[in-house]
């Protein structure tokens, strides 16, 4: 099975948080809504320091 990533912005993350909690909880609203709202932040490779030597 592969794994689809599409970037959300932390806006998009917060106004599906909301809308669940508006409408009453995460059966209520699409899954996608939901799969937004459970977003985690990828962690971005270690950029290495130039040197100063």
């Amino acid at each position: 099975m592969s794994e689809r990533i599409v970037k959300v912005t932390r806006d998009q993350i917060e106004s599906a948080k909301l809308l669940i909690r508006l409408r009453g909880g995460e059966d209520k609203v699409d899954p996608d809504i939901v799969l937004i709202a459970n977003a985690q932040r990828r962690a971005r490779p270690h950029r290495a320091e130039p040197s100063t030597s």
